[in-house]
């Protein structure tokens, strides 16, 4: 488990996080818009549904990784969770996406909204901490998570080159873009399944102590480092959902180009794909935490350059400014996934439990609910604050209240995200010294390490 993973190995296990972004990428930047200037429900109530199904995943989270921990089967601990979700997915994506447009209602987007987010919930709890039980090397790990990053970004890069394509032959609608890029899940989601349920290792854990809910009440309340993990998870999932939520209309209004949204987003990621490399060499090099400061202090600056130079109609500025803002947009959820892999084998030192789907659960349930949180907030301020409205016109003073909230929300998330990266203490060297321990003791009870 020390040993590098190959590269059939890595590539195998991060395929299906391909059509997975691709499915929930759209959900944050054209579902909102879609549901509201296309099918006529309001952006107060698209935010509060959206607010809702995030915030009900503080609930179903905990309650995943613990029964994830806790039921294995004859193939492994992870991979039969994996193959149940699919189902689950593959129905309410084809309801989300491709929706009747009498059928749609409140009710309706809540319902399929829901189950979309329990299905995701399933795959993405067990698919993260089946990653933790693949290595035990610091630096592994950042390659593990680094890869399944890669394959995030590919995923939302080509579900973007669908809106593109859509524009370029000239029709701009809502309906053919969202259903398209809802058609391209549907299809990969099983076929991206396919080499990681048949391919990877998975096998049942060594570990005969049972988990349970008081094993999760204390991993919160003692683990100092985790909270500090979770912390910097929750407003960096805020900052950067804050930024999709109000991106077509930042595009639509503040620069005037909403032909160029999509092509422009297609930038944003194919940056991201192509740094995400430059961010591992720079983990290796100084250490998850102060690179995922490093990362977080460029996106402050970049925004802080928007506030200040944003033109409308002016085409270079935006595409610049969009490709390099999405150079930092995989450091921290594959950092922060990595240094969670490295506190479970710290928690397996203190406690003698392998609780992987436990933290990563946790991990989820903060992103999500600081997601949760940026929908349901900044559609509510630039709605009834600022006055915004997507269907009517808007002033001039109500265009720069939206570029102020587009900027100033990612702004303060990840200026609270740096505060407890500071002097982070789980470094190589401490992880180098508790997996030694572990290893000590798992030849003292003469099982595999």
């Amino acid at each position: 488990m020390t040993a590098p993973l190959s590269r059939r190995t890595l590539a195998s296990y991060s395929a299906i996080t391909l059509p997975l972004a691709a499915m929930s990428m759209p959900i944050a930047v054209y579902m909102p818009p879609f549901y509201g200037q296309g099918l006529g429900l309001e952006l107060t109530a698209i935010g509060t549904i959206f607010m809702i199904a995030r915030i009900w995943d503080v609930v179903t989270d905990p309650v995943m990784g613990t029964v994830i921990d806790r039921y294995e089967t004859r193939w492994g601990r992870r991979k039969h969770w994996v193959a149940i979700s699919l189902p689950i997915l593959l129905l309410s994506i084809w309801h989300v996406f491709l929706p009747d447009p009498e059928a749609v209602s409140t009710f309706y987007l809540g319902f399929w909204l829901l189950t979309l987010y329990a299905g995701y919930t399933m795959a993405a709890i067990a698919h993260q901490s089946w990653g933790a039980d693949l290595s035990t090397s610091y630096d592994e790990r950042s390659r593990l998570y680094g890869w399944r990053e890669i394959f995030v970004i590919g995923g939302m890069t080509l579900v973007l080159a669908i809106p593109a394509l859509v524009e370029l032959f000239g029709d701009g609608s809502f309906t053919t873009k969202v259903g398209a890029m809802g058609l391209f899940a549907f299809v990969l989601l099983p076929l991206a399944a396919i080499p990681l349920l048949w391919l990877v290792p998975d096998a049942p854990s060594a570990s005969t102590t049972p988990v349970d809910w008081r094993a999760t009440l204390r991993i919160v309340t003692a683990d100092r480092p985790f909270r500090r993990v979770l912390i910097a998870d929750l407003t960096t999932g805020f900052g950067s959902t804050a930024n999709a939520s109000l991106y077509i209309f930042f595009a639509t209004w503040v620069f005037e180009l909403p032909s160029h949204a999509s092509f422009a987003l297609l930038l944003y990621f194919l940056s991201g794909f192509l740094a995400m490399p430059l961010w591992l060499k720079l983990a290796y090099a100084v250490g998850k935490d102060r690179a995922i400061r490093l990362a977080l202090g460029y996106g402050i600056t970049l925004k802080i350059a928007l506030f200040t130079f944003a033109e409308a109609g002016n085409v270079p500025l935006f595409w610049t400014y969009t490709f390099l803002y999405g150079a930092a947009f995989g450091a921290a959820p594959t950092l922060l996934r990595s240094m969670t892999a490295d506190l479970t084998d710290v928690d397996e030192l203190a406690h003698g439990a392998k609780r992987a789907g436990t933290y990563f659960a946790l991990l989820t349930t903060t992103n999500k609910l600081g997601s949760a949180l940026a929908v349901g907030v900044v559609l509510w301020i630039v709605q009834t604050w600022v006055g915004f409205d997507p269907r009517g016109d808007n002033t001039p003073e109500v265009v720069d209240g939206l570029l102020l909230v587009y900027c100033a929300a990612p702004i303060l998330a990840m200026g609270i995200a740096l505060l407890p990266l500071l002097n982070y203490p789980v470094d190589r060297d401490v992880h180098a010294s508790v997996r030694e321990q572990l290893a000590a003791q798992a030849e003292a009870a003469g099982r595999p390490a």
